[in-house]
């Protein structure tokens, strides 16, 4: 797979996943635009001691990208002021984009997409109390009837936005149905700043037919990363010793960063994943691993776990 493609993947903020831990796993495998988890702006603002662990990082976790959420002009100002002298923050994302509905029941994420005003306020708020690269993550608009992208991401580059990345579904879609990659090669039609491409890229053939059908400058890949920064390889993920090895890492980062209390509390979702999509694998049964993943009380018993289990799988295909 081509190197060049690899240098222009964006790795995409997932909540509740993409913590220090997992960044410093992708980043192993050519993971170079790395984004937080989604940050309030209201938290860093009011010096909140839990929306600061968000924007921590371990050893070998920068540069990071920071994706900041919130509808009030002055907080995103205040928040970008708090961590302006964090040197390993490179950009500040603005999230105009999250679907979920405790995030748009207070204006934030998508539901800025019927604000332009509004939008455009914060844009140029954010550009004015940073020197660091500002960028803006745009779903399509409300629904159907209300597609609104280009306008938006003109604009978030009109007030002054180095980067916009677009999620072409629109907010009632949530995350289903298909991401209509057509306004993605509108908005990098009509802009002069970079455009990056988000949605339904499952694989780096994927990634590479995004670029080639929208001409967008990068591409941000989100759920497929999950369990899998392979992804980076182009290659189906193999259970093998370096795979065993990568999961032991993770668990062990998890630790390092939150302590063993939370560290193996942390790590179940990213266990479970691990065991997703393990191509010609038909020898284990995936039900009994997740039960145990579940059970599993400890950094320990979760290192344990997974070398009885994939441990298991890697003499099966050994021997047969």
């Amino acid at each position: 797979m081509s190197q060049s493609i690899i240098d222009l993947i964006h790795t995409a903020p997932l909540a509740g996943l993409s913590d220090s831990p997992f960044r410093v796993i992708n980043r192993r495998f050519g993971a170079k635009f790395v984004y937080s988890e989604m940050v309030s702006v209201e938290g860093l603002s009011k010096n909140h001691k839990n929306t600061f662990k968000m924007i921590k990082i371990l050893d070998n976790d920068q540069p990071l990208i920071v994706q900041l959420f919130g509808a009030k002009p002055d907080s995103f100002s205040k928040a970008v002021s708090v961590i302006e002298g964090l040197e390993y923050i490179s950009e500040i994302n603005i999230n105009a984009g999250c679907p979920v509905r405790k995030v748009l029941k207070n204006g934030c994420g998508s539901a800025l997409m019927r604000t332009p005003e509004l939008l455009a306020q914060i844009v140029a708020e954010t550009r004015k109390a940073t020197k660091k690269r500002v960028s803006v993550k745009l779903r399509s608009g409300k629904d159907p009837s209300s597609i609104n992208v280009v306008e938006m991401a003109k604009i978030c580059e009109d007030q002054g936005a180095d980067t916009v990345i677009i999620h072409p579904r629109t907010t009632i879609q949530m995350f289903s149905g298909c991401a209509d990659w057509k306004l993605i090669k509108k908005v990098k039609e009509n802009l002069k700043i970079p455009v990056i491409g988000n949605g339904d890229v499952l694989s780096m053939d994927d990634a590479k037919r995004m670029m080639d059908l929208t001409a967008c400058d990068g591409v941000m890949v989100g759920r497929a990363l999950v369990g899998n920064p392979w992804f980076f390889t182009g290659e189906r993920k193999v259970i093998d010793q370096a795979f065993l090895q990568t999961v032991v890492d993770h668990i062990s980062l998890s630790k390092e960063f939150y302590g063993e209390d939370k560290g193996y509390k942390m790590m179940k979702k990213h266990l479970i994943y691990y065991a997703k999509n393990m191509y010609d694998v038909t020898c284990v049964d995936r039900r009994t691993y997740y039960d145990a993943v579940c059970r599993a009380g400890s950094i320990k018993a979760q290192i344990a776990l997974v070398k009885d289990f994939f441990g298991m799988i890697m003499d099966q295909e050994q021997g047969q």
